[in-house]
């Protein structure tokens, strides 16, 4: 029987079969690594909830991304009809967030079929790897021989962490960070950029909107330059433009915005124009980037971390960034 190969996008799937790899190919690119998560009752209702929110977060139809995520789900469960599954990932937060989620759905494969994974966080030759996307198909061919099955005790961890990214506390995640996570040898540094996403403890910032802002008073001029900015500044850089432009896009709600552009309605701008647009840093943003203002005080924000829904003024979860770690409010 031919394998299935499964990938988080569609990076690499033409070049898996330009690498003259059989087997058919398919792609599960949720980006659940952002928006809310719940242990939902069933496939439709997660889809329904996580279509909303990519709906309203990147200005799609949902029309278009409610069967696009069903048939992605679908072509998952199809992972039976193959004698082999083979996972294709990479070392960033983007892919083990998704990794951990397919790891819980195919478990029950394992019973009558091989699941396999290639997850990598280096590559000979490549500088600095980024994903898989770098890759040719020589490379790719070259790598398709290392796949391992995957272990009870791999799905074991994964089903852990799943379960801590839907709870409605990041306790559990912060506890798993703090654990033996070698089974699945990426996961943690992924799961503590998780958390830098949570609001500063210093000015009420995530991590990649501190590090926007501060790229665009270095000197960055659009947002499209921010991102390469900020690409360059990521360990293991998780975000495509579109994410990275969305989170931008937040800083110019409220009633005291962080960004401008002379433009009207701009956190309603599509990409093809915000990205190019030349954006100014407001005076508040000078005051939340030196400590003297806190931006989710400042905005009211309301925002779902996985399983956990943050209510400005005060959210009850911070990250505390000197100290990498999370911080209860009244702890």
């Amino acid at each position: 029987m031919v394998p299935l190969h499964i990938r988080c996008g569609d990076d690499i799937l033409d070049t898996l079969r330009t690498a003259g790899l059989e087997g058919d190919r398919t792609r599960w690119s949720d980006p659940v690594c952002e928006g809310p998560l719940h242990p939902w009752p069933t496939d439709q209702e997660r889809r329904r909830e996580r279509a909303v929110f990519l709906v309203m977060r990147y200005f799609l139809s949902y029309g278009e991304v409610y069967p696009s995520l069903a048939m992605e789900d679908h072509a998952v469960d199809d992972a039976d009809k193959y004698g082999e599954t083979v996972l294709w990932f990479e070392h960033d937060l983007f892919d083990q967030a998704s990794l951990v989620f397919l790891l819980v759905r195919l478990a029950l494969l394992m019973e009558r079929r091989t699941l396999s994974l290639i997850c990598i966080g280096e590559h000979p030759g490549v500088s600095r790897f980024v994903g898989l996307g770098q890759l040719d198909a020589a490379d790719l061919a070259e790598l398709y021989p290392t796949r391992r099955p995957v272990t009870m005790e791999q799905v074991a961890l994964a089903r852990r962490a799943w379960a801590a990214l839907q709870a409605p506390t990041p306790s559990a995640l912060w506890a798993l960070t703090q654990e033996d996570t070698s089974a699945l040898p990426f996961l943690r540094d992924a799961l503590l950029r998780y958390l830098a996403q949570y609001p500063s403890l210093d000015n009420g910032l995530s991590r990649t909107e501190r590090w926007g802002l501060e790229a665009l008073a270095a000197g960055a001029r659009t947002a499209k330059e921010a991102f390469e900015v900020v690409q360059a500044r990521e360990p293991r850089p998780f975000q495509g433009d579109s994410m990275f432009y969305a989170t931008l896009r937040e800083l110019a709600t409220g009633p005291q915005p962080l960004i401008s552009a002379g433009v009207p309605r701009l956190p309603k701008l599509r990409d093809n124009r915000f990205s190019d647009l030349e954006l100014e840093l407001t005076p508040t943003a000078a005051e939340v980037l030196q400590g003297r203002a806190d931006w989710f005080r400042v905005n009211g924000a309301s925002r779902w971390i996985g399983g956990t829904h943050l209510i400005g003024p005060e959210p009850a979860w911070r990250w505390d960034e000197a100290d990498e770690r999370l911080v209860e409010a009244g702890r």
